[in-house]
C-alpha cells in the first residue's frame, strides 16, 4: 500500500501558495472539469439534502419518526451502493462512470421536482441513489489520478474547498426561496395549472444543475496515464478484496475510520435532526439554512490557512484533535437552545472540520495503490453501513420523544446524549492508537501534507 510522505517544507507560506497553485494551474483539463462538476454537484446535493427532512413532512406529511426512517434508509442505501460503485468506477473509467452517476441523479431529482404524490417522490429519492453513492468515490479518483506526487496535496486541499463552496450557495439557496417564496410558486402553461412547492423549487433548481454538470462530465476525454512498469491488476471484486485483506495496515485504518464514523454522524443530526429542533425550540421562522451557511463559509476562508500551518504535524494527532473540538460543540446545544448557542455549536464544528476532515479526505486516496483510489474510497464507507441507518432513525425517534412539534420538550437532554454518544469516538481513537498503527503507512505516522 502507497505511504503517503513525510512533509519536509521550509517554503514560506505565501512562497508554498504560490508555487503549488501555479503547478496545479497547469494540470490537465479534466482535473478542473472535476473541480467544476464537484462545486455542481456540491450545490445541488446539499440543497436537497439540507431540506430532506423538512420535505418529508411539510410536502409528503410523513411524521418525525417515518420522516427519519425514510431518512436513514436511503443514507444507509447511499453507503452501501458506494461500496460497490467504487469497484465499478475503477473498471468503467472516471468519464464512464461519472455519466452513469449523472443520469441517475438527474431523473431522480427530477421526479422529486414535479411530482406531488406521496410515494412516487420516494421513487425518484431511490433511484438517484447510484449518482449520490458513486460521485464521491469516482471524483476523489479523478483527482488523485490526475494530479502528480508534487500537486496531490494541494489538489486535495482545493477540492474540499471547491466542495464547500458548493455547500455555502445551497443553504443561500435553500433559505432565500423558503423566505421569498414561502407558499410556493404557482404555474399556467397550455392551459395547464401546476404548482410548486418550495422545496420542489428548489429540487428544481438542483436538477438544472445536474444537467449543466452532464454537460461538462461529456468533456471528461481521457484517462490518466498509467505507470507502465506496474504490473497489470485484475479488477475482479474477488481480486480486489483479497488484495485489500492481505494488507494490515489497511485493517488498522479501517479500525481509525469505523471509530471516526461516530464524530461524522454529527453533520448527519446537523441536517436531519438540528433543523426541526431549531423551528420548535427557537421559531417557525428560524432560517435554519442562513445560520448553517455558517459551515462551508469558515472550511472555504480557513481550510488553506489550518493546513498549511499544521502540515507538518502528524496526521493521527491533527485528525485527533480536529474531531476532539467538533464533538465539543455539541455540548453547546445541550446547555443552551438559544441563538449563540447555535451559532457556536457551527463555528466550534466548523474549526474542529478544518483540522480533521481534509486530511482524512486525502489520507483515503493517497494510502491506495494506483488504479485502486475510488475501491479504497468506497471501503472506507463500511463503516457508516451500520451508522446511518442508526442516526436516521434515532433522529426521529428523538424528536418525537425530546422535541416534539407539540408538548412538553426537553431538547438540552437530547444534544447531550448525541453529544457524549459522539465523544465515544476521538477517545477510543486515543486508547487504541497501537491496534490503528497496524503498519508503516498509518494515519499516526504518516504525515499527510493536505494543503
Amino acid at each position: 500500500m502507497a505511504s503517503a510522505p513525510t512533509v519536509n517544507d521550509d517554503r514560506p507560506f505565501g512562497v508554498r501558495l504560490r508555487q503549488d497553485l501555479n503547478a496545479l494551474v497547469r494540470g490537465p483539463r479534466e482535473l478542473w472539469l472535476l473541480f467544476a462538476l464537484k462545486f455542481l454537484e456540491s450545490v445541488a446535493h446539499f440543497a436537497i439534502y439540507n431540506l430532506l427532512a423538512v420535505y418529508l413532512s411539510e410536502d409528503l406529511h410523513y411524521g418525525d419518526q417515518q420522516a427519519g426512517i425514510i431518512a436513514g434508509t436511503w443514507l444507509t442505501a447511499v453507503s452501501i451502493v458506494m461500496f460497490f460503485s467504487g469497484f465499478i468506477a475503477d473498471v468503467m473509467g472516471i468519464r464512464k462512470a461519472m455519466l452513469l452517476a449523472v443520469s441517475s441523479v438527474l431523473v431522480g431529482r427530477t421526479m422529486m421536482a414535479v411530482l406531488h404524490d406521496p410515494v412516487l417522490p420516494l421513487v425518484g429519492l431511490g433511484i438517484s441513489t447510484w449518482g449520490v453513492a458513486s460521485m464521491i468515490p469516482t471524483m476523489t479518483a479523478g483527482v488523485r489520478r490526475y494530479t502528480t506526487k508534487d500537486t496531490v496535496s494541494f489538489g486535495f486541499s482545493l477540492f474540499y474547498v471547491i466542495m464547500n463552496v458548493g455547500a455555502l450557495v445551497a443553504p443561500l439557496l435553500v433559505g432565500s426561496l423558503r423566505g421569498w417564496l414561502k407558499a410556493g410558486l404557482d404555474f399556467d402553461l397550455l392551459g395547464l395549472h401546476a404548482h410548486f412547492s418550495t422545496s420542489q423549487l428548489v429540487f428544481s433548481v438542483a436538477s438544472a444543475v445536474t444537467a449543466l454538470s452532464g454537460v461538462l462530465a461529456l468533456g471528461l476525454t481521457g484517462e490518466p496515464a498509467v505507470d507502465k512498469d506496474a504490473p497489470p491488476k485484475n479488477n475482479s471484486l474477488l481480486a480486489v478484496l483479497k488484495d485489500v485483506a492481505g494488507e494490515r495496515a489497511f485493517w488498522g485504518f479501517m479500525l481509525f475510520v469505523s471509530l471516526l464514523v461516530l464524530v461524522r454522524l454529527i453533520f448527519q443530526h446537523a441536517h436531519l435532526t438540528w433543523p426541526k429542533y431549531t423551528q420548535r425550540e427557537i421559531s417557525p421562522d428560524f432560517n435554519f439554512a442562513f445560520y448553517w451557511a455558517i459551515n462551508p463559509a469558515m472550511i472555504i476562508l480557513l481550510t488553506p490557512l489550518v493546513t498549511a500551518l499544521t502540515r507538518r504535524l502528524p496526521a493521527f494527532w491533527c485528525i485527533v484533535t480536529g474531531s476532539l473540538i467538533t464533538t465539543a460543540s455539541v455540548f453547546f446545544l445541550a446547555a443552551s437552545s438559544a441563538v449563540w448557542a447555535q451559532v457556536a455549536f457551527i463555528v466550534t464544528l466548523s474549526l474542529g472540520e478544518t483540522l480533521w476532515s481534509p486530511r482524512l479526505y486525502e489520507y483515503t486516496a493517497t494510502v491506495a495503490p494506483p488504479g485502486r483510489e475510488a475501491s479504497y474510497m468506497g471501503l472506507s464507507q463500511v463503516p457508516m453501513f451500520v451508522a446511518k441507518p442508526v442516526v436516521g432513525w434515532m433522529s426521529g425517534w428523538m424528536l418525537a420523544t425530546w422535541c416534539p412539534d407539540t408538548g412538553p420538550r426537553d431538547a438540552q437532554f437530547m444534544w447531550l446524549i448525541i453529544g457524549l454518544t459522539t465523544l465515544v469516538g476521538p477517545l477510543a481513537i486515543v486508547g487504541l492508537k497501537k491496534a490503528i498503527e497496524t503498519g508503516k503507512n498509518s494515519p499516526g505516522n504518516a504525515a499527510t501534507a493536505a494543503a
